[in-house]
């Protein structure tokens, strides 16, 4: 089982674009050319901006937005706690929960096998579940996930809810989630899971099991990707946060929204970081 981790005390937004060791530009090499409308790659240690394109403008970040949703429950929830399903999300529409592992009603499924179906697999019935269980509703829950916006000061987020879906007023940043995965991977449990390729979760007898593979195609390349997240809706387009380590260990955030080849420009963006900067 993941080691448990729970809230991370004395938190300071500051911390998160505080300096430590600076990466130094040390070549003139022509930037990729990204198409995504937003795009950022972040030094995760230092968050010093090593590139972007539109990283402040508000847009529809699909189901990035489950990073939140997984911060509230690892801060507030022991993995081993069991959530019984009490509602019928088979009933839902996909325009209402979008991608899912098929929880049955009356399901007894951990709050650890929750969280990896909801960060590795997508799964919107997993966001509701969560949610549901944590704050009683689901918009107790969204109410709770702007609330910890503010605390981390992401001025340019807001949600409707825990899912991703396209809705007025649920949109980010590409700037505020490359903080929001800077926050998130403090906790070695989110990072345990946003690295799995693959991953089969079962209900706490045993006797229904739920199967899937990572959305996260990156994974699986040449380049040293530690995960994070994937999304896609008609009005989010296809995006993508990355965590990428190269040979010396130094780490980069990089955020993708609505691109026309989201795997594609990240590997031209990890690859320019790291060829241009020095640490």
């Amino acid at each position: 089982m993941m080691p448990e981790v729970g809230s991370i005390t004395n938190f300071d937004p500051v911390s998160l674009l505080s300096v430590s060791r600076v990466p130094v530009k040390s070549n003139d090499a022509i930037q990729p050319e990204i198409d995504a409308k937003s795009a950022i790659a972040m030094d995760l240690d230092s968050g010093v901006i090593l590139f972007e394109r539109n990283a402040r403008d508000q847009l529809p970040m699909a189901s990035l937005t489950k990073i939140m949703t997984a911060i509230l429950i690892l801060e507030s929830h022991s993995l081993s706690e069991v959530v019984t399903i009490e509602d019928n999300y088979g009933n839902l529409k996909e325009d209402e929960i979008g991608v899912r592992i098929w929880l049955r009603q009356y399901e007894k499924i951990t709050v650890e096998n929750l969280l990896i179906s909801l960060l590795v697999r997508s799964a919107g019935d997993s966001a509701l579940a969560l949610a549901t269980y944590h704050s009683g509703s689901v918009e107790a829950f969204v109410d709770e996930m702007n609330e910890k916006a503010k605390i981390l000061n992401l001025k340019d987020t807001h949600f409707i809810n825990p899912i991703g879906l396209d809705a007025d007023g649920h949109y980010s940043s590409a700037f505020d989630l490359a903080l929001l995965a800077k926050y998130a991977l403090r906790q070695q449990t989110f990072r345990n899971i946003v690295r799995l390729k693959k991953a089969t979760v079962k209900s706490t007898n045993g006797k229904i099991s739920h199967e899937f593979d990572s959305t996260n195609y990156l994974l699986n390349s040449y380049l040293d990707i530690r995960g994070v997240k994937t999304g896609t809706t008609d009005a989010a387009g296809a995006s993508l946060i990355n965590l990428a380590r190269n040979d010396y260990g130094h780490e980069i955030i990089t955020v993708l929204l609505n691109s026309s080849d989201r795997f594609q420009e990240n590997k031209s963006m990890i690859d320019w970081v790291f060829r241009s900067y020095r640490w």
